[in-house]
């Protein structure tokens, strides 16, 4: 006769919710081919609202999508200007509306922000959009898997910087983007399978086999010129090159009401003279402003040996 199963050890609703936000993480590729803007800054700290910036709002819709930690991916020039903007960190803005009884603070959640800095091996990349992408979700991978392999990330949210469209688009789908396979947001018929940079997430399995296809053509590049290599990896491996193989075919598309594409000068006017730009600000310091955490002690001998 079997026994009962107690109550306290069946996996409820809440265990399970728990178990779906770890491990969702959003990576920004700011890392990319020039936009044109010729600026003495990064392109993706052109404004797209008052105060407020291309690189911001890809930020925010991580958070609406549910990240738990959020990964820029861009070089050392760029980082500082950057992260001066955001900060260590941000709040979930869905966490921020909800109102505790007695203190709302209680009910407010953090999002990590974490910038990739591309190695200088990997220049010769820059230019090809889609290794930001997966260099960006590797490096999340390793840095998890040294803590636990409990908080290991499994599904990866790309948001591209120069890509408008609404920051809470995603917020319905919270639990679809640990769920699905592949979610891949549409436009016109555009996605990311047909080489535009629209939001979409792959798997971690995915993220390694596209690694590993990066690292075998590398290898067979060691006594090329560093001008071929770039401009090889920049015509062969496009977006919908790499990741239109990678994406399941039973992946979960979603169509966007309104997107704009900035990766040029052109699209870029073409935001600006949009109805759509007006529904565009920001969303307050409380969820986006500068902000660091508390860095950690130093060691008391080496504190005072500094000051001898």
């Amino acid at each position: 006769m079997k026994k009962a199963i107690p109550a306290w050890a069946k996996p409820t609703e809440k265990i399970k919710t728990v178990r779906n936000v770890i491990g969702k993480v959003g990576i920004v590729p700011v890392v990319a081919p020039s936009a044109g803007y010729d600026l003495d800054w990064d392109d993706t700290l052109v404004p797209v609202a008052p105060n407020y910036y291309a690189i911001e709002h890809a930020v925010l819709r991580c958070a609406y999508a549910g990240c738990t930690s959020i990964w820029i991916v861009a070089n050392d020039d760029t980082t500082p200007l950057i992260r001066h903007r955001i900060g260590d960190f941000i709040q979930d803005p869905v966490y921020l509306r909800r109102m505790a009884k007695l203190r709302p603070s209680w009910q407010r959640r953090d999002v990590p922000v974490q910038y990739v800095p591309m190695p200088p091996e990997h220049r010769t990349k820059d230019d090809c959009l889609a290794w930001t992408c997966l260099y960006g979700a590797f490096t999340a991978y390793w840095v998890s898997i040294q803590i636990s392999k409990w908080v290991t990330p499994k599904r990866f949210y790309v948001s591209f910087p120069l890509s408008m469209q609404d920051a809470d688009f995603m917020r319905p789908y919270r639990k679809e983007v640990i769920d699905a396979k592949n979610i891949v947001l549409t436009h016109d018929s555009k996605s990311i399978l047909t080489g535009d940079p629209v939001d979409f997430t792959f798997t971690d399995d995915q993220m390694t086999e596209g690694v590993n296809k990066f690292k075998e053509v590398s290898e067979s590049f060691v006594f090329a010129e560093p001008e071929e290599e770039r401009e090889h990896f920049k015509e062969n491996f496009t977006l919908e090159k790499v990741f239109e193989p990678l994406i399941y075919e039973d992946h979960t598309s979603y169509e966007l009401p309104w997107r704009y594409d900035m990766y040029s000068w052109d699209g870029y006017c073409e935001y600006l003279g949009s109805e759509e730009r007006k529904e565009i600000k920001h969303p307050g310091p409380l969820v986006i402003s500068y902000r660091e955490y508390s860095p950690m002690g130093l060691d008391v001998e080496f504190s005072l040996d500094e000051d001898d």
